[in-house]
């Protein structure tokens, strides 16, 4: 058996997410020849931080004895700036010439919108040969992931539309209380706006979206949507 639990980003446009692509799942399976039969999404009671907030490395934020006050609430599957705009920190950008009010990647640095989330869910270790695998539909733009003071992938995971995959099995705390922690960094490079028209083109270096540095029907994603889906 297997089962696996799905944490992922995926988004298209401003504070919007691509239907069917965010969110996270468990699943179990016989073997690996066939389909989950158990599975669950981790699509909400996430928690973020501002990389410049946090003085703790992703082992010791992934442990369940790690205080988590003060973190605030997370929109997952989501964007920095759906986060930012749900929990009443950004302006409606949809409304008036708010948009010019948030701050740019390009002026601000990455850190800015570099961002850690944190999610305890219940798992006990499976009997048998039961298996439990963590997946991620897609993060925007790079990611290290951490669970329980481990970390997950040997090395930084790159790419707005690469799917992860990890076994956790071993890593699952003995009283089924776990914790995921996985920060998240945006595209690099990020790309200036310039205007619109995929801004100075940049941004198309690295598999991301272009246009997330404007166009001409669309203005500037000031967060080029990193986040987590």
């Amino acid at each position: 058996m297997y089962k696996s639990i799905s944490a992922a980003l995926f988004v298209f446009t401003l504070l919007l997410v691509i239907p069917g692509c965010g969110s996270s799942y468990i699943s179990t399976k016989e073997n690996s020849l066939n389909f989950p039969n158990n599975r669950y999404e981790l699509d909400s009671g996430w928690v973020c931080k501002n990389i410049k907030d946090i003085k703790s490395t992703g082992e010791e934020l992934s442990r369940t004895s790690f205080s988590l006050s003060g973190w605030m609430p997370a929109t997952v599957p989501g964007t920095i700036l759906t986060t930012l705009l749900n929990d009443k920190l950004i302006p409606d950008p949809f409304y008036g010439m708010n948009n010019k009010k948030i701050p740019d990647i390009y002026d601000t640095g990455r850190d800015y919108y570099t961002y850690w989330f944190v999610k305890n869910f219940h798992e006990n270790i499976p009997a048998g040969s039961e298996q439990v695998w963590l997946h991620f539909r897609g993060v925007n733009y790079s990611c290290n992931v951490y669970l329980n003071g481990h970390k997950l992938n040997k090395s930084r995971h790159y790419g707005m539309f690469l799917r992860q995959t990890y076994n956790i099995t071993s890593f699952l705390s003995k009283d089924g209380n776990n914790r995921l922690a996985v920060i998240v960094y945006p595209p690099d490079p990020v790309g200036n706006p310039n205007g619109g028209q995929g801004g100075d083109g940049t941004i198309g270096r690295n598999v991301s979206s272009q246009f997330t540095a404007g166009w001409d029907w669309i203005q500037p994603i000031h967060d080029r949507n990193t986040g987590m889906g």
